[in-house]
């Protein structure tokens, strides 16, 4: 029996495989979009999958007094405490991030990232090992370890396990042998080129076991096997910190499989762009909508079409089918087309991915494991019978002399699939309206004044160099088209909003009552607030004054130029001159020489934090170099050919602020592109079920048309009878997408300290695409019907 039924469904594809193909049409391109963010979404939840460990390793995050801001950089004495006073906790870690270092074998020279990590990093997390053994670290802390993409940056196809690498940062130079080469994974929050360790680690003469020593190390705890963290040993973990130091803060528990999804902030070493849970609820929801629209439409089309059947049903009623049997039959002629449709999907699928890829900037591979089998059973079962259960029970249901009379089967679905049409323009024109804002957000944020002049400003890495590119800077301001050049931090690393520390600050009142503030501390020299077109409020700028650099002693005052933000924090009427406590890397006092106009130097989700500049050789890493927007292409070159004569074997990594600006919204453009992408497919999905439902209720109207014909109506007026139908229900969806596009993109746009306007006329705009793409469909099926001779349809009748 089942044969049979198989056969008669591809028996009728074949009689009307135009039709067949439409009706499949919006089914494939719904299931393909679901696939799409099905693989998607199970991507963002498998991220840290890689770690042995990983349901058992939790990062530990600190949070300010009032349980606002979090951080996830703590001090290393936790480390120890927590697991002396916790036996749940078999082991922790920790990693420090710091900036580049310079990497030399023989004559090579490479510029990597570096971090420090303790000795049991290995122990709790499992990076992939290409070769050596990483656990050498253990005993001989001038063992290092390198990504694979540095190792074949810097020995190429040489093995690089055992050989003799020298590393510059800050000191004189230190000399490493290679450990082991690992994979970082990409699902990874921890990102590194080169791991260093944590006992080779020697900066001035600090502790590290000292509570003061920094609050820049990133901690992990891993529990023992089947352990579980009560309320109770949360609650002892919170007050740790606090319970053995004056300066400690209250601590809780991330689990790491949280990082991805559920991370809030983003600081040094942070350099993935974080996922949210906020936009797996949100596919899902598209995908589900996506789905029932293509099902739907499926459902629409197959009724149409098996309007025309009429006489076929009527004769095996008669003959002696039963309605059950009846009922099967359509059903398994629509599981039939279902599952074609779904090996399409599937292949289309797949044919979309490296684009889709490209767009959301990850490497997804379709994969038939247990999880993606029942996704496709669901979409062949679920989908199938639920389009097929309507023309299924609505064929089966009449009486079958009407068939013979020349009558049609009757009842009250028309309005109820029409408001399922109309549910699907509601979904359309807030879909579109979405996209429209998102991109209006995400070109704010491109375009926006950030207080400083980003436009033809360049970053070149000069780390362990800046003292002697004096020669270099001077034959590069020879160029007339080089504008100015000035030397700090690097910058980019703020704006991209992975690199921050605050310094926290104290003074006294005119009561006598202290104070205290938190700045964000950046390093420039004396060109630095003009080489970023900054603007000077009040006070003087670094040169002006001897004084005003500081040589590294931490006995001497640090001259320091505040923002805007932080000047209004001190509450004061005029700061300069006025002595704060406090300072980068163990400075005892700062006193301020200047105050300058707000800037964005971080992105523009977060509202701009109090921040200072500060002076010191010692700190230098970048240029900055501005040039005239007029060839560029020869300035490059020019700066290129005096890089390499002053440093001969090193790349001139060079980047422009620009880049850098729109690579902080990554996450945003990925969205946007997401968005338009699922958009297109959603207004072309919820066309199929116009082009289904005009068809359908052409059929269904045929005699009607007819008659109207013989009395005189002409093409056009038939044409505008059913295009004033199908406008008031466009007209009844607009009424109601936008409220609701209105509130959805207002919760979405709270996520950004500094928004777009959400303007009147994309709501029309919207709601006129719509309009017009259904008026077009509409008119394209309708014509044909109004312009077929009367008693033609009078007899098909």
């Amino acid at each position: 029996m089942l044969k049979h039924y198989v056969k008669v469904a591809l028996r009728l594809i074949k009689r009307s495989f135009l039709f067949s193909s439409i009706n499949m049409l919006g089914f494939v391109l719904g299931m393909t979009a679901a696939f799409l963010i099905y693989l998607w979404i199970v991507d963002e939840l498998t991220f840290e999958d890689f770690n042995k460990n990983g349901d058992s390793i939790y990062r530990v995050i600190r949070e300010d007094a009032t349980g606002g801001k979090q951080i996830s950089s703590t001090v290393v004495p936790l480390c120890r405490l927590f697991r002396e006073e916790f036996p749940k906790v078999e082991n922790t870690t920790f990693i420090k991030y710091g900036g580049k270092l310079d990497l030399h074998w023989g004559e090579k020279f490479i510029e990597p990232s570096y971090a420090y990590v303790d000795t049991a990093f290995f122990d709790v997390f499992s990076f992939p090992v290409i070769a050596g053994d990483p656990n050498l670290m253990k005993h001989d802390p001038q063992q290092l370890v390198l990504s694979e993409a540095t190792a074949k940056k810097l020995f190429g196809d040489t093995s690089p396990i055992g050989k003799e690498v020298v590393c510059r940062y800050f000191t004189n130079p230190k000399y490493y042998k290679v450990a082991a080469v690992l994979e970082v994974p990409r699902k990874s929050h921890i990102q590194f080129e080169v791991l260093g360790s944590w006992d080779s680690y020697v900066w001035g003469d600090f502790d590290s076991m000292k509570w003061d020593f920094s609050e820049s190390m990133h901690i992990y705890i891993q529990l023992r096997k089947d352990n579980v963290l009560s309320d109770a040993d949360r609650a002892a973990m919170r007050n740790l910190w606090t319970d053995h130091s004056k300066k400690g803060k209250p601590l809780t528990l991330q689990p790491l499989k949280d990082i991805h999804l559920r991370t809030n902030f983003k600081e040094l070493g942070d350099v993935n762009n974080h996922g949210s849970m906020q936009q797996i609820y949100l596919f899902t929801i598209l995908a589900a909508l996506i789905i029932f629209m293509g099902a739907f439409n499926f459902m629409t089309l197959s009724t149409a079409r098996a309007s025309q059947r009429f006489k076929e049903v009527g004769v095996r009623k008669v003959t002696g089918a039963k309605r059950k049997t009846l009922i099967v039959q359509f059903l398994a002629e629509s599981l039939v087309q279902a599952f074609i449709s779904l090996l399409l999907a599937l292949a289309l699928t797949e044919l979309l991915l490296p684009l889709f890829n490209l767009f959301v900037g990850k490497d997804i591979v379709l994969q038939f494991n247990w999880q993606t089998l029942l996704f496709i059973l669901f979409g062949i079962v679920g989908v199938g019978c639920l389009a097929g259960s309507f023309p299924a029970f609505y064929m089966s249901s009449f009486n079958p002399l009407l068939a013979f009379k020349g009558g049609r089967a009757t009842g009250k679905k028309g309005t109820f699939i029409k408001a399922l049409v109309c549910v699907q323009f509601v979904i359309a024109i807030t879909m579109i309206i979405s996209t429209t804002v998102i991109f209006k957000q995400l070109r704010y944020l491109q375009n926006a004044d950030l207080g400083l002049n980003k436009e033809n400003l360049i970053e070149v890495d000069v780390q362990d160099w800046r003292r002697e590119s004096e020669g270099f800077q001077q034959e590069v301001l020879k160029n007339p088209h080089v504008k100015s050049l000035t030397l700090g931090v690097e910058i980019t690393d703020y704006m991209k909003g992975s690199r921050w520390e605050e310094c926290l600050f104290s003074w006294e009142d005119e009561t006598g009552k202290t104070d205290s503030l938190k700045m964000v501390g950046m390093v420039g020299d004396g060109n630095f607030i003009d080489g970023l077109g900054l603007t000077l409020l009040k006070g003087e700028i670094f040169g002006t004054n001897p004084d005003h650099y500081w040589d590294g002693s931490y006995s001497k005052e640090s001259p320091i130029v505040i923002n805007e933000t932080a000047w209004k924090m001190l509450k004061v009427e005029n700061p300069i001159g006025m002595l704060l406590r406090g300072g980068t890397f163990g400075i005892r006092n700062s006193r301020v020489v200047g105050v300058v106009k707000d800037f964005n130097f971080q992105p523009m989700r977060e509202k701009i934090k109090p921040a200072y500049l500060y002076y010191t050789v010692q700190m230098f890493s970048h240029l900055y170099v501005r040039i005239s927007p007029e060839d560029q292409a020869a300035t490059l070159k020019f700066l290129k050919e005096k890089y390499e004569e002053a440093r001969p074997n090193m790349l001139f990594n060079y980047r422009f602020l620009t880049d850098v600006l729109n690579q902080n919204y990554a996450r945003e453009h990925q969205q946007s592109q997401m968005f338009l992408i699922f958009t297109v497919l959603a207004v072309i999905v919820a066309m199929m079920g116009v082009f289904g439902l005009v068809a359908l209720s052409t059929v269904q109207r045929t005699k009607e048309i007819g008659v109207r014909k013989v009395n005189g109506a002409h093409s056009d007026r038939i044409v505008r009878m059913f295009c004033r139908e199908y406008m008031n229900w466009v007209g009844l969806a607009f009424l109601i997408a936008c409220p609701l596009g209105y509130l959805f993109m207002l919760n979405w746009l709270s996520n950004f300290a500094y928004q777009t306007t959400i303007s009147w006329w994309l709501f029309p705009l919207a709601g006129g695409i719509i309009l017009l793409i259904t008026m077009l469909t509409v008119i394209a099926q309708t014509w044909r019907a109004a312009s077929r001779n009367p008693v033609e349809s009078l007899r098909y009748e």
